[in-house]
């Protein structure tokens, strides 16, 4: 099968308070080539459902944020709600904080990743982010400094064999790209086109398969 013929999402997609944006957004996505989006403050956003394209998956996901004092509690808060829990790793000791806390599910494009950070990760089935989104807005030194983060994280993502996400993390439908794009974007980094393809397909879907009703923990599910 062609490497290009699998599903897509994004599992980090901002969007507008108007109450129609969620169902243009989904077309749009639908346009793009992706099966699906994960909608940050999803239940803020109201949306007719049925104006949502067919054969298109719609799912919630929070950004936990805060001090490290905090963030261990914030994921806890919502550790049950099915929602997809994303962390970004804005300095060393909020990255650990996040990895070392069960039920997240993606820390996000951390700026301090390294050995053992890694490891615990890898125990804590936690998913690395790639944001690509930091290297189409950036331009001069910041690219470099984003492209030198995401290089070092998917150095230690293949020697601790952690899963790998990629998002544009769209603001709006300009901000989208299609999954080739961003695969070749990947590229920039190192990223494989094997790898990209499993960042925005194989393991967007094992993340939600995990946040279904009948999935308990790892080999325990609810049929």
């Amino acid at each position: 099968m062609p490497l290009f013929n699998a599903k897509f999402y994004d599992l980090m997609v901002h969007l507008p308070e108007e109450m129609d944006s969620l169902a243009r957004f989904a077309h749009a996505a639908k346009e793009f080539g992706y099966s699906g989006i994960a909608a940050l403050d999803l239940k803020k956003n109201g949306t007719d459902m049925n104006q949502l394209p067919e054969d298109f998956s719609l799912y919630s996901a929070i950004e936990v944020s805060g001090k490290p004092s905090k963030l261990r509690d914030e994921i806890k808060k919502y550790k049950d709600t099915g929602d997809i829990l994303i962390a970004r790793g804005k300095d060393e000791e909020i990255a650990r904080t996040a990895a070392e806390t069960e039920r997240l599910d993606i820390l996000l494009q951390p700026v301090k990743f390294n050995n053992v950070l890694g490891k615990i990760a890898y125990d804590n089935s936690i998913a690395l982010g790639f944001d690509i989104g930091s290297i189409i807005h950036t331009r001069g030194d910041d690219r470099v400094r984003e492209l030198r983060i995401m290089r070092t994280n998917l150095k230690y993502a293949r020697k601790y064999d952690l899963q790998m996400v990629l998002t544009c993390e769209p603001y709006s439908t300009y901000d989208l790209r299609s999954p080739r794009e961003i695969a070749s974007l990947g590229g920039l980094f190192g990223m494989s086109p094997e790898e990209a393809v499993g960042a925005m397909s194989a393991v967007p879907i094992e993340i939600m398969r995990k946040k279904s009703a009948g999935h308990i923990q790892e080999g325990v599910e609810i049929i």
